[in-house]
């Protein structure tokens, strides 16, 4: 390729058609000759500098547009049919329930005011899936509040009815009810319910009944049990009663777990007293106390002082015909020992071996000391040997309660 003042020349034999780089814009490309690489290309053709350039796009140059066989356009027995356009979301998004949802199920762990932002752009009438919206009211209730979830609730499916009255005319014309919105789906009232009773917050608890009432979904005893639990790890009797209480306003009637939970919460407290009222209503209710029931309110007499009381009600409950397992036995067996009850202690211990049940830790451990300060070395070593046959609790566990309260009794003798 040579320049000669201002004309551009470019050798006949040479092809650069495969080479858009070294073509010059003042040359006209020559139209290429499919083939054996012998066969020469058509001369070029020269242009000065001030001619019209060539268009640049091969498919819309006709010398060098590729054959085409199709047709122009279709036949007109196969009309084309185009696919319908997007549905329009609030807020002029045109995208999709399911990519709305696929976007908030993807956004919510990172940025949940982002995802908040995108489901306040679902439509009223396509409404949002109920995986999506269980999920973000999880994440709602966990990493803000009860507060922001059902605010998001009352703007997604709004609970009232809207009606605008006309003032100037007369009060039995009146504008039409403005419909409500699409119901709130109880799977995701359900999912949030679960979030905050796992959450364990009385407070919040306590603001989730009014939310589920305004969404038509009834409280039942599993959530009232919920609530229960959360008073109680608050350590709070009085507002385990008032959950009771406020239950049977309600009318839903509790159920076996709830008077569990109940009495487990008060002779926690203290109050074995009123537990035990409790236990005597649910036989009234129809409900027959299991053995939950009765270490519940024995663990709380042993901790009261009650050891007479808590083998009273073992016999009670032998007679009931509800047999006593590890719990029972080893909850009685350290109440009995911090009685100093040993004797009887004893007893416990040696019906315990002959159903071939295991020592928990903190029974060995009160029992093993109470033995050694007694005196009774040698039940303490039969003691040890079945905790290690039984597997009871590690051999390093064992050894080290054993030798503990050993050493108690040497510096007690000298």
């Amino acid at each position: 390729m040579q320049d000669l003042g201002g004309v551009v020349v470019v050798a006949a034999g040479a092809d650069h058609s495969r080479r858009p780089h070294l073509r010059s814009p003042f040359i006209a490309a020559a139209p290429v000759r499919w083939g054996k690489r012998s066969t020469p290309c058509a001369p070029p053709r020269l242009l000065s500098p001030s001619s019209p350039k060539p268009n640049s796009n091969p498919l819309l140059d006709p010398r060098r547009r590729p054959p085409n066989n199709l047709p122009a356009s279709p036949p007109a027995e196969h009309p084309v049919t185009l696919p319908p356009p997007p549905r329009r979301l609030r807020g002029g998004q045109s995208r999709p329930p399911a990519d709305l949802a696929a976007a908030i199920r993807s956004t919510a762990d990172a940025d949940i005011d982002a995802a908040t932002c995108l489901a306040l752009k679902a439509s009223a009438t396509i409404p949002l899936p109920t995986h999506s919206l269980a999920l973000l009211l999880r994440r709602l209730a966990v990493h803000r509040s009860v507060a922001a979830a059902r605010k998001l609730l009352n703007e997604l499916h709004p609970t009232t009815t809207k009606s605008t009255e006309d003032e100037d005319s007369s009060s039995s014309s009146s504008s039409p009810t403005t419909p409500a919105a699409t119901p709130a789906p109880p799977g995701a009232l359900l999912a949030l319910a679960d979030a905050v009773c796992r959450g364990g917050n009385p407070r919040e608890i306590s603001q989730l009944l009014p939310v589920l009432a305004d969404h038509g979904v009834t409280a039942d005893a599993h959530l009232y049990n919920s609530l229960m639990k959360a008073y109680i790890a608050a350590s709070d009797p009085a507002g385990v009663l008032a959950v009771m209480r406020r239950m049977k306003a309600d009318g839903v009637d509790p159920d076996l777990v709830t008077y569990n939970t109940l009495i487990y919460g008060l002779a926690r407290a203290g109050m074995v007293a009123k537990g035990r009222t409790f236990l005597d209503a649910m036989a009234a209710k129809g409900l027959f106390p299991d053995v939950i029931t009765y270490t519940s309110l024995m663990n709380g007499m042993c901790v009261k002082g009650d050891a007479v009381g808590a083998l009273n009600l073992l016999e009670e409950m032998e007679k009931k015909g509800c047999e006593p397992n590890e719990r029972t036995y080893n909850t009685l067996l350290m109440g009995l020992c911090k009685n100093k009850k040993l004797d009887r202690a004893v007893e416990v211990y040696r019906s315990m071996a002959a159903a071939g049940m295991k020592l928990e830790a903190p029974a060995y451990a009160t029992f093993v000391r109470g033995l050694c300060r007694s005196g009774s070395v040698a039940d303490a070593y039969e003691v040890f040997d079945y905790a290690i046959e039984t597997k009871s609790i590690t051999e390093v566990t064992a050894y080290t309660e054993l030798d503990n309260s050993l050493k108690w009794l040497r510096r007690m003798k000298s």
